[in-house]
């Protein structure tokens, strides 16, 4: 399922960053780019920053995207 609607990367793209060792919001962001636009996905990545890769988040959007923490 598609996460992150503005650069368009999936959950199994943040698991493979996750994976090859992302271990922040900040981490995914540079590895696929989720989170770097709107923020509306920061609680998904982050629960499934979390999560094993057989769960399933849904989640409200966030407030503040990564690229207005600098």
């Amino acid at each position: 399922m598609i996460v992150c609607h503005c650069e368009a990367v999936t959950d199994r793209e943040i698991r493979r960053s996750v994976a090859g060792g992302a271990c922040s919001l900040r981490q995914v962001a540079r590895a696929c780019g989720a989170g770097r636009q709107c923020g509306g996905c920061l609680p998904v990545v982050e629960a499934l920053l979390g999560q094993p890769a057989t769960r399933v988040v849904h989640s409200q959007p966030a407030a503040t995207p990564l690229a207005a923490l600098g």
